[in-house]
């Protein structure tokens, strides 16, 4: 019984300073935030990349539309349109992912510039943190 409640005690007493040491390092990050959408928009290539997505979407539907119509089937149906919004969100990964990998390292380099150690998205935030967005969207515009 004894060996009992000195272990409950010390599984306690390290959890205790595990949460304690949490705590501390969450009083020294520092939390910046940033407006995803507003930077996204920034980016010199965004408009042209949202345009040509636009532009593949759009076929893609169109096409999946008259395939669909001509068959009987349903589940054939489904699948055609299955296929469409895949090959849609394959295409938009293609397209968006080196502007948001761009955008992420001129995020990191900015909240390093600031000491900030965490970077949420602004409408996470209720109150409170740095906003780092002009930052950004600067960092961002000289990309090319």
């Amino acid at each position: 019984m004894f060996l009992k409640k000195v272990g409950t005690g010390v599984v306690l007493t390290a959890l205790l300073l595990n949460l304690a040491a949490v705590s501390l390092q969450a009083a020294q990050d520092k939390i910046g935030f940033i407006d995803t959408q507003r930077v996204l928009m920034s980016h010199p290539k965004y408009e042209a990349s949202q345009k040509q997505l636009d532009s593949f979407v759009k076929k893609k539907t169109e096409e999946a539309r008259t395939a669909a119509e001509k068959e009987q089937s349903p589940d054939k149906r489904m699948e055609i349109i299955g296929a469409a919004r895949r090959e849609s969100g394959e295409e938009e990964m293609r397209v968006m992912n080196p502007i948001t990998s761009e955008i992420n390292k001129v995020i990191e380099r900015v909240a390093k510039a600031k000491g900030v150690t965490v970077v949420l998205n602004r409408v996470l935030i209720y109150f409170g943190g740095v906003d780092i967005t002009e930052d950004v969207v600067k960092g961002v515009k000289e990309l090319k």
